[in-house]
């Protein structure tokens, strides 16, 4: 059990509190609570991917960080999810002049990472996935023509190159 107050090692912006806040999960009774393996995971993610995030833009909001099975299952996903396992989280900036693809284009030039999913830009959020030793950087795109298509960097710009 961790402190959820607590700073992260090695990722000192981010408390723990961030990572199992669930106003879904709060309203349907859900318990929202990671494993010691989950956890170490969540550590990983924040500190490989996160923190550099937060080092490089300023101050960004995870709007869904881990995700218990059954608040996968509530909120549409499924067991098998990143969320489920620790080891992914959804971020949006919170720094004025800072777009989601300005976030999706550092990550996908400077960081580890499994999967990055552009979803419902340019206003909605990036998906971000790490795990230990298997990382291996699936760039993908979520919107009203795409299902998590694997895309290019540029292919994403081109799309929404006007709201950069």
């Amino acid at each position: 059990m961790r402190d959820l107050n607590a700073k992260l090692p090695g990722a000192e912006s981010f408390t723990y509190k961030e990572f199992v806040r669930s106003q879904t999960a709060l309203r349907k009774g859900i318990k929202n609570a990671p494993t010691e393996e989950e956890w170490v995971c969540l550590e990983l993610l924040a500190k490989e991917v996160l923190q550099p995030i937060r080092d490089k833009f300023g101050r960004i909001r995870i709007t869904s960080g881990f995700r218990s099975v059954e608040l996968c299952e509530s909120v549409g996903s499924n067991s098998r999810s990143n969320h489920a396992r620790g080891q992914a989280a959804d971020i949006e900036p919170l720094v004025g002049g800072v777009s989601l693809f300005d976030v999706l284009e550092f990550v996908h030039v400077n960081l580890e990472y499994r999967e990055l999913i552009a979803e419902f830009f340019p206003v909605g959020w990036c998906h971000l996935a790490y795990r230990d030793g298997a990382n291996n950087r699936q760039l993908k795109l979520k919107d009203v023509n795409h299902n998590y298509e694997i895309v290019s960097i540029d292919c994403v710009r081109g799309l929404y190159g006007n709201y950069i």
